[in-house]
Order: C-alpha cells, then sequence, then structure tokens
C-alpha cells in the first residue's frame, strides 16, 4: 500500500467525501488499523434510531446493538461509545427484545462512558406497561427523586463532559418543583450545553399540575455562557421579573408555555432570533412590546381564549422587527384545529398593507382573527405587492376569488411566483356565487402562482369549494411535486 494511505489526515479526507457508504465503510474495517478505526468513527459517530435525514447514506447502529457489545466485551464497547457524538433513545423504534428478569439489556450500557457525546436524545423513562411489557428493567431509567440519580438516563448524563445539546421527553414528576435541587446540580455540571429541550409526557388518565421553570433553575440556566436554545416546559412573568436585566442574553431561541406578560420578555432575552410562545393566559396588549426583539427572525404565538391585539401594535412589531420571515399569529396547526383566535382590535386591510410594506423578506405568515370578515383579498394583494418571497400563507378573511383573481393580475408579472401553501378561511356565513369557475382556477395556477403545491378554502359557499377543487385537480397528482410539497408543509408546521 501507497504510504499516502498511512497518513491519517489523508485517510479521513478520504473518508469524508459525499460518496461513503456503509459497505464500503464496512469493507475498510478489514484494510489496516488505520483505515478501520476511521471507518468506525464514522459508522458509531451515530448510535440510535429516528435521526433526520442527512448525507450519511449508511444506517445508524441502534442503541440495543451496542448494549448487545457491552454484554460480550465491554472493552470492544467503550471502543465503540467513545466515537458516539449524538445518541438517541427512542424506545418505539429500538429493536427490542423480550426480556426477563434475569436479562435486562438496558444494564449492559451502565458499564459505559460516552466522552465524546454531545447530542443525547431521549423519549422517557423505561417502566412497567401492558404495551411496551419487553421494555420492563430492573432499575428505572431515570428517577428524578433519587440522590444517587440511579439508571440510564443519570448514567449518560455523568458520564458525558461534553454534552452540548439534550432533547428529553420523561414522564411528568408529580411536581417539578420537587426536583428543583437535582436540575440546578445537573445545569451547573455542564458548562458547555448550548440546547436544552425538556418535555414531560402525560399520560392518559393522570392529571399533573403546569410545571414552570424555577426561579432558580432559571438563575443556574443564565449563568451558562453558551446556551443558545431553551424549549419546553412553561415560563411565566411573575418568575423572570426578579432576574437581572439581559440574564439571557446569549439565548437565540425559546419555546415554551407562558403565562403572564409578554412585555418583560425583550430585557431578558434581548437576542432571541425564534420565539415561539402558548399562553395561558388571556392578553390584550403587549405584541408591540417585542419590536424590541430586533433579531427576531420567527415568531409563533399561541394565544388564550378572549385574547386581541391591535392594528397599530401588529405595525409596531413589523418595524421594530425587520428581520421576521416567519409570523404565525396564531400559528397554522391552531387555525386547521379551530381553535379561539384572538380579536383584531382596529385591524384592516391598510393594517395588512403597512405590514406588508415593513417586512418584504417574509416567508411564511399565517394570522387568523376571530372575525374573519376583517380582512378582504386587497389583504392578499397587498402582500403578493410586498412580499415576493411569500411562500406558505393561512389567513381568516373574506374574499372574492375573481376579485383577487383581477387585483393579482393588476400587480403584473407572477405576482405569487413563491406561494407554495395558501388556505383561506371564509366567514362561515359567506354567499359567494362566481361564473367561468375553471377559468379562474386556470388563472391561479399557470399564470399568478406558477409553484402552488396547495390551496384550500375552509368554509366557503359551493362556488369556494369548486373553485378549490379545480385548483387541486390542476396543481398535480398523487406522487407528483404536490405530494412533496405536502410532505415539506407537514415538515414547516412541526
Amino acid at each position: 500500500m501507497h504510504d499516502l494511505f498511512s497518513n491519517p489526515e489523508m485517510v479521513a479526507a478520504i473518508f469524508m467525501t459525499d460518496t461513503v457508504e456503509l459497505v464500503w465503510l464496512q469493507n475498510c474495517l478489514l484494510v489496516n488499523h488505520l483505515f478501520s478505526h476511521e471507518a468506525t468513527r464514522i459508522l458509531w459517530s451515530r448510535c440510535g434510531t429516528e435521526f433526520p435525514i442527512t448525507y450519511s447514506r449508511h444506517r445508524e447502529p441502534t442503541v440495543h446493538a451496542l448494549a448487545k457489545v457491552a454484554s460480550r466485551d465491554v472493552s470492544r464497547a467503550q471502543y465503540y461509545a467513545n466515537c458516539i457524538r449524538e445518541l438517541r433513545f427512542f424506545r418505539t423504534q429500538e429493536d427490542w427484545p423480550n426480556v426477563t428478569d434475569k436479562e435486562q439489556w438496558h444494564d449492559y450500557l451502565l458499564n459505559l462512558h460516552f466522552p465524546i457525546l454531545e447530542f443525547f436524545t431521549s423519549d422517557g423513562c423505561t417502566k412497567d406497561d401492558p404495551e411496551f411489557g419487553a421494555l420492563k428493567t430492573t432499575s428505572p431509567f431515570y428517577d428524578f427523586h433519587s440522590r444517587e440519580r440511579i439508571g440510564l438516563f443519570w448514567h449518560v448524563l455523568r458520564s458525558s463532559p461534553n454534552l452540548k445539546t439534550i432533547d428529553l421527553a420523561l414522564d411528568e414528576p408529580d411536581n417539578f418543583e420537587s426536583v428543583e435541587e437535582e436540575a440546578i446540580g445537573f445545569i451547573k455540571s455542564t458548562p458547555a450545553l448550548s440546547s436544552l429541550s425538556l418535555s414531560f409526557v402525560y399520560h392518559e388518565g393522570m392529571d399533573f399540575p403546569n410545571n414552570f421553570w424555577q426561579p432558580e433553575v432559571l438563575r443556574s440556566l443564565s449563568a451558562l455562557p453558551m446556551l443558545r436554545k431553551i424549549q419546553g416546559q412553561n415560563l411565566s412573568a411573575k418568575d423572570l421579573k426578579d432576574l437581572p436585566k439581559g440574564s439571557f442574553s446569549a439565548l437565540k431561541e425559546l419555546a415554551t408555555g407562558y403565562a403572564g406578560s409578554i412585555a418583560v420578555l425583550p430585557s431578558l432575552f434581548p437576542n432571541l432570533a425564534v420565539l415561539k410562545l402558548e399562553l395561558s393566559e388571556q392578553i390584550s396588549h403587549g405584541l408591540d412590546r417585542l419590536a424590541d426583539l430586533s433579531c427576531l427572525t420567527y415568531l409563533d404565538l399561541t394565544f388564550a381564549e378572549d385574547s386581541s391585539f391591535s392594528g397599530s401594535e401588529l405595525i409596531a412589531l413589523a418595524h421594530g422587527c425587520p428581520h421576521l420571515t416567519t409570523v404565525s399569529l396564531p400559528s397554522a396547526s391552531v387555525l386547521k384545529m379551530e381553535d379561539p383566535c384572538p380579536r383584531g382590535e382596529d385591524i384592516n386591510d391598510a393594517t395588512i398593507e403597512a405590514f406588508a410594506c415593513a417586512l418584504p423578506n417574509i416567508e411564511t405568515l399565517c394570522i387568523g382573527l376571530e372575525d374573519r370578515s376583517t380582512l378582504s383579498h386587497q389583504a392578499i394583494l397587498s402582500l403578493a405587492r410586498h412580499c415576493p418571497k411569500l411562500s406558505y400563507f393561512y389567513i381568516t378573511a373574506n374574499v372574492s376569488i375573481p376579485d383577487l383573481i383581477e387585483g393579482l393580475k393588476q400587480i403584473g408579472g407572477v405576482p405569487l411566483k413563491s406561494m407554495a401553501f395558501m388556505r383561506i378561511y371564509l366567514p362561515e356565513d359567506v354567499e359567494h356565487t362566481y361564473e367561468n369557475t375553471s377559468e379562474l382556477a386556470e388563472q391561479l395556477v399557470y399564470r399568478l402562482a406558477t409553484g402552488l403545491c396547495e390551496f384550500q378554502i375552509s368554509d366557503g359557499s359551493d362556488s369556494d369549494i369548486e373553485f378549490q377543487d379545480l385548483v387541486e385537480n390542476l396543481i398535480g397528482v398523487p406522487g407528483s411535486q404536490k405530494d412533496l410539497c405536502r410532505k415539506a408543509e407537514t415538515d414547516i408546521e412541526n
């Protein structure tokens, strides 16, 4: 073999090409020690199931496969564990064997440590469950109330000094306050932590109080210099009020339930780029205070019942956050489920005109108001004129399709050239009657919105539904680009 292939950097470069596939990597295990080590490093860099699709063309080994190796040869399993940067522990997707009280394969993982692990994802604890009988273990997957922190969950955290991202879905403890001490201890032991997603699974038939991030836990999190993302659980304005200004100046993404006034957020999280809140309490003002988040690119608010915001607040938000590309007031999923929408105070088509002028780079817009007659087709025309990148669009409005088509034609060119998903929620009592419906549909699909993947009208008249069906038929057939777009839409909503 040429001396060139004894150079570690050269071999590593070869292995990182896009053409690397599973069979090739497996064959390299038999070449020499250097080739075997590089192949092993790539094959075991991710362990588990449900990984997002990436450039990788090989299938990741499962957690069970690692435990099986550890049951026979701990040193060999540790060699693999030394290579793992991402560990995803999903019980329902693993190749779970039938186990007995004498053979609990999870326990073999307790003999391993994960020195370079950076990303840890888990779907919860392992416990007796008729549906998942094979998941029974001699010790719990985690135990929040144990001072010894026993179980696989704590073992992974304890043996991974380089953790940066933790994404956990855990069984609901009786009271989140009861684990505050453990949470603070854990946070202080992970100074490199950059992303923490912590959601609790509510089991059917079990009722738990809402769990909130406690003030001292928040103080501990604010001390992490690399923390960029917090997701899950609930925040309350009263628990934030005593934190110093700029406590989370490094945080870029916040997605959580929220109670109280949102006016306190900009001073504590001044550099947020992503804000997703599910509001549990009614709000009637404060949306304009988010205008102080000048770095914001993504805003998604789910409102509590009887909430409202005004036209002036909406315009102030647009002017204060010029980098916004996604605005959901509320989210698309809320509109689809027909959950309560906020009231729009002094909001009209002119409001959307001013909003669109201030945000020319917006790509996703969902705006739903309690009164679906507040806006008309003029709001859509304003967006078409001023927002050329708009591709994903939900709106509650009283839209007359002929007026919309005629207005779009007057704009000229292809006014909705980026539009892929478009849904209009009409007032329930609207009675539109259109002539030449086929011609209107063809003009929309072939001239005005040539990239359209999906078009729907909710609660319209017979003419509206006919128009919708004609547009859907023109867009494509099963297996076409339309289906790919629908998959993309699901990804956006999630």
